[in-house]
């Protein structure tokens, strides 16, 4: 462990889960996981005992029914520039579509027992995403009712990161400060979870967290999967709906399945941006490896398998021209994201992320990566920080584990 410090320059950081849909810049969720593992579909939402009397009191502006038939989300499309009231409107009306919902997936720095931690945030509109739900979540009516409420509701695999104890409020900092929430209870958002916790768009307005830029629709029975992509595509031209699930040989990050591979670690801020890690944690994952076309790399020991997969491909494929390795731009590098304190931590703290071709991609320009390339990455598991709304072209960071 690292020498103690001061308590106020202190954080604690949980573990990584990685959302598997895309947003407009780092796309982690760090959430703790000593609780009930939320990639079964029986986890019960929980209310919290002892919910403040103010909470209870707030009236419901709209009625909230008492149960919804549910869907599992199919097809998913990201919208750099934000999901518009039209846009969800218009596949929403398609016959072949049963549900379909907005969600803002964010960062959120929350205090927590011991110092800070930060934790990924889906916000939704609770009666566009009830029906895409887990089933346990969507019958269980406190959620949404909470959620018109403005409470926030955790993931039952973060619950013990917040002291392991019905928390009635949490603060939460945002880019428009800081705020006092309440907390209703533990549900699921997802199988896996989608983020760490679940609040309503009204609040994550409220924090300056932006706009919704996933849209997730969920088909009705009968409906093919390719013939709901042809009318999608009919509806909106120009944007790419994708299946949500990965195949057979993926397992993505979420749950204890995250904590077993990445760990947890503590840290402190440094003044440039850079951060001070628990020892323990960099010894037992992060190494060094030589693989193709790049040479020494040092990462963390879950990725390495299929960063060096990749490149193996690469090579194969005649595409070595396409590597620089003049322009290796580092895979585990402890700091936060643009080394800005205010922002999330890089997934170059975790050895999740690799950067090549750098000075030829610069973040922000149009990407001048070979498509061959992106796709093989994206291939073995990788997520292209090319696609996001502000480019980083030469990022490639980790998105799903790969088994068998």
């Amino acid at each position: 462990m690292s020498a103690s410090v001061p308590q106020s320059r202190r954080s604690t950081l949980a573990v990584l889960a990685l959302i598997v849909l895309s947003t407009s810049g780092a796309v982690v969720a760090l959430a703790g996981n000593n609780a009930s593992d939320s990639d079964s579909e029986n986890s019960a939402a929980v209310a919290f005992s002892g919910e403040p009397a103010e909470a209870r009191d707030l009236p419901l502006l709209v009625p909230v029914p008492d149960e919804v038939e549910t869907v599992r989300p199919a097809l998913k499309a990201t919208f750099p520039d934000g999901v518009s009231v039209e846009a969800i409107q218009t596949v929403a009306s398609l016959p072949e579509v049963a549900a379909a919902a907005r969600v803002l997936l964010a960062n959120l720095v929350v205090e927590v027992p011991g110092g800070d931690a930060q934790v990924s945030v889906a916000a939704v509109s609770p009666d566009e995403f009830r029906p895409l739900t887990p089933e346990t979540t969507a019958k269980a009516k406190f959620v949404w009712e909470g959620l018109h409420r403005s409470q926030m509701l955790i993931a039952h695999e973060q619950y013990q990161i917040f002291g392991g104890k019905p928390l009635q409020t949490l603060a939460a900092k945002g880019p428009a400060g800081r705020r006092v929430l309440r907390v209703g209870g533990l549900a699921s958002s997802g199988i896996p979870n989608l983020a760490g916790a679940m609040m309503s768009m009204d609040q994550a307005t409220k924090l300056g967290l932006g706009e919704p830029t996933l849209l997730l629709v969920g088909l009705n029975k009968q409906v093919s999967v390719s013939d709901a992509l042809k009318a999608l595509n009919r509806a909106l031209p120009g944007i790419t709906f994708e299946r949500t699930q990965g195949g057979a040989t993926e397992r993505f990050f979420s749950g204890a399945s995250a904590q077993r591979a990445i760990g947890n670690f503590r840290f402190i801020s440094n003044p440039d941006g850079t951060i001070s890690q628990d020892r323990e944690w960099v010894a037992r994952h992060i190494t060094s490896r030589n693989v193709p076309l790049l040479g020494q790399v040092t990462c963390h020991r879950a990725m390495l398998p299929q960063l060096e997969a990749a490149l193996t491909e690469i090579r194969d494929s005649g595409l070595s021209a396409s590597i620089k390795p003049g322009q290796y731009g580092g895979c585990y590098v402890p700091r936060f994201i643009e080394r800005d304190g205010t922002k999330p931590l890089s997934m170059h703290a975790w050895g999740l992320a690799v950067d090549i071709n750098v000075a030829d991609n610069p973040a922000g320009a149009k990407p001048n990566m070979d498509p061959a390339v992106v796709a093989i990455f994206e291939k073995w598991g990788f997520r292209w920080g090319g696609r996001w709304s502000r480019p980083d072209g030469h990022h490639f960071e980790l998105a799903a584990l790969i088994s068998g």
